[in-house]
């Protein structure tokens, strides 16, 4: 399996940069970001007696943004991240150690502006995910059951978000996004479990 994502990744990366090649006379701006990020779940149903608190994590990925005209663009790109977080009863002072690997791939609708020697922006839009791993104090979440052939928690993940930042000159963008999960990640059908986080990234563009 994480064969298949690192191939899946590497074929979005090369579709990105042919892109590049292939558009060198449009307004198409490729590149590699960095961020870091604080994560934490929307726990419902029988998992309300839990809380979920933010923990740091980070990530890396390629980035695509292409101008429409000066006032509108559509920017997104592959991200894969690292997130933590803890869930602790709330009867009593104990906590687990949730910590998952991933790879997230945003769509956002860019409104833009010249601002002082760049450009700020404002956007929105959806977002999809894959789990490559979840661990909590150890256990994988992804590993299915012996008995029931199911696992604790669902690869698959999508929701909304918005983003803000600032296009410094053709070379430079610092972005900070928020994303709102809407998958029930949460497999058992009397809890549930929603992503959420915010982050902060700085892009090199090409």
């Amino acid at each position: 399996m994480k064969r298949n994502v690192v191939t899946f990744i590497a074929a979005v990366g090369a579709l990105i940069f042919s892109a590049k090649l292939s558009a060198q006379d449009k307004p198409v701006s490729v590149g590699l970001k960095v961020g870091t990020s604080l994560s934490n779940y929307r726990l419902g149903g029988d998992m309300k007696g839990f809380k979920s608190k933010m923990g740091i994590g980070g990530s890396v990925g390629g980035f695509i943004k292409y101008d429409l005209n000066p006032y509108f663009a559509l920017q997104s790109g592959v991200d894969v991240y690292y997130k933590t977080s803890k869930s602790e009863p709330k009867a009593h002072k104990s906590s687990d150690k949730f910590k998952s690997i991933g790879v997230e791939i945003p769509l956002y609708g860019i409104i833009q502006g010249d601002l002082g020697g760049g450009k700020a922006f404002v956007g929105a839009g959806p977002y999809v995910g894959y789990g490559i791993s979840a661990k909590s104090d150890g256990v994988n979440l992804f590993k299915k059951n012996s008995e029931t052939g199911e696992s604790a928690m669902s690869r698959f993940d999508y929701g909304v978000g918005g983003i803000i930042g600032y296009d410094f000159d053709k070379l430079w963008q610092i972005n900070a996004s928020y994303q709102f999960g809407l998958a029930d990640l949460h497999k058992a059908n009397a809890g549930s479990m929603r992503s959420h986080g915010a982050s902060i990234g700085i892009v090199h563009k090409f």
